[in-house]
């Protein structure tokens, strides 16, 4: 079966209009995407921010006539011009397997494999194989990747503490590396189903434990601690990671963009005394040790 790729340019029209037309029609996916290079990295909180320039992209089933979704935006947008409606016929595939496929394997240090399970695994060093899932964490993104290189460069240490844990890329390659035990913490219900499924394909579901923030006890402390997040989450929850921090504890931050990185230093400095700097593409990891 054949697709139809629709694209509209909403420039700051609300897209909601254009959502419910395309939904009646049949639209099987809708996107929103950035019309004007203007990246929201970090709304605050409560916030639901828009661009000011709005591409809408739909995927509906092929047997859907262009005219009849024109007629349908132009009811539901009069003021729209056609010349911002553009379509395309998509050829049906696997689109998860497609996208799978486009992964190759990625080494981060000097021994360490994300590799996705349908390719093959390189003859040495450690590997974890993970796909690309509902939550964030493939190894692609520059924070992940500062952060994995961070603990492919550690000696391995009796609990490890990832705090917001996504995808569990970090929990999962910390064990691999031969961290005792793990716990995973998340506030997204979805990421610690992410967590446990990429832990059981791995081998570790008995050595990562997940948890909601909320459930994670008071009297917990990990010696290796790494929190990929955003600066103002970071600077946020300080507190409560130093408090399950163990004495000596290592800890790494990240998510954090360069001219974020002063802030967050200052809300750790009292009791983490800062020893390295990873950058890349502009975003920063900021790792040390618990004085004391």
């Amino acid at each position: 079966m054949d697709w139809v790729q629709v694209t509209v340019a909403l420039g700051g029209r609300p897209p909601a209009p254009a959502e419910d037309a395309l939904n009646a029609l049949g639209a099987v996916a809708i996107e929103l995407a950035d019309g004007a290079d203007q990246p929201i990295l970090e709304p605050a909180p409560g916030e639901t921010p828009l661009w000011s320039r709005i591409h809408l992209r739909a995927l509906l089933p092929g047997d859907v006539n262009p005219d009849q979704i024109r007629l349908v935006l132009a009811a539901a947008l009069p003021e729209l011009s056609q010349t911002q409606v553009e379509f395309k016929r998509v050829a049906e595939r696997d689109w998860v397997a497609a996208f799978k496929n486009d992964l190759a394997p990625c080494r981060f240090g000097d021994n360490l494999w994300i590799c996705p399970t349908q390719s093959p695994p390189p003859k040495q060093g450690t590997v974890v194989r993970l796909d690309p899932g509902l939550a964030f964490g493939t190894g692609r993104h520059a924070t992940t990747a500062l952060c994995l290189e961070w603990l492919a460069a550690l000696s391995p240490g009796s609990h490890l503490l990832d705090y917001g844990c996504g995808s569990g890329i970090l929990a999962v390659a910390g064990a691999c590396l031969g961290h005792a035990a793990i716990t995973a913490v998340d506030n997204d219900p979805q990421a610690l189903l992410a967590t446990e499924d990429n832990a059981a394909a791995n081998g570790m579901g008995e050595r990562i434990a997940t948890c909601a923030p909320e459930a994670l006890s008071a009297a917990f402390r990990a010696d290796t601690v790494v929190a990929n997040i955003l600066s103002n989450t970071l600077i946020q929850l300080a507190p409560t990671l130093l408090d399950h921090c163990a004495p000596g504890a290592r800890i790494a931050l990240s998510g954090i963009l360069d001219n974020q990185s002063a802030r967050v230093r200052e809300a750790y400095a009292a009791r983490v005394e800062f020893t390295d700097d990873r950058r890349r593409d502009g975003w920063v990891l900021l790792s040390g040790s618990l004085r004391g």
